[in-house]
């Protein structure tokens, strides 16, 4: 009898666990940790007005092709339970590029949880591609989010 109370209290608290939000605060603390290891970016935003006090309260971070460093391949089973938690969320495409690769990313957290986040490349790209991407968890929202990324970004960004 003790053993099924226990795997009923296990059940219980996986039932409880939000994994992909799990997963997101992951790929967004990847990315902040990239952009402060990233002396040239850090520069560049600081050039345009971003300071370091505000990449790391607004948990500021950036894509730059190297999450796979950081995540183990969908042949195991952590970065398959990654990766499809990416998919699911739309934040990789189906050939499995981030969509905020090349950007400076700003996440918007609500209570804790993250709803949306915004990329403004710094460069223009080389083929036709949004200077701006948007992205906004499965949820609706009550009132409009503002990025601050985006009001820093008009500086450097042209549509």
């Amino acid at each position: 009898m003790s053993s099924e109370l226990h795997i009923e209290e296990f059940e219980q608290m996986l039932m409880s666990v939000d994994i992909d939000e799990l997963y997101l605060k992951q790929l967004f603390d990847i990315y902040h940790q990239r952009l402060l290891a990233n002396a040239a970016a850090c520069k560049k935003l600081a050039r345009r007005g971003i300071s370091m006090d505000t990449i790391t309260s607004q948990q500021i971070g950036i894509c730059d092709r190297k999450l796979n460093r950081y995540v183990q391949t969908s042949e195991k089973p952590d970065g398959a339970g990654f990766r499809g938690a990416l998919r699911r969320l739309g934040l990789t495409k189906a050939n499995g590029h981030e969509i905020f690769r090349g950007c400076i990313v700003e996440p918007v957290f609500d209570e804790g949880k993250l709803i949306a986040a915004c990329g403004v490349k710094l460069r223009c790209p080389s083929r036709p591609a949004p200077r701006i991407i948007q992205w906004y968890r499965d949820c609706v929202y009550t009132h409009p989010i503002r990025f601050s990324i985006m009001v820093w970004g008009q500086r450097y960004v042209t549509h």
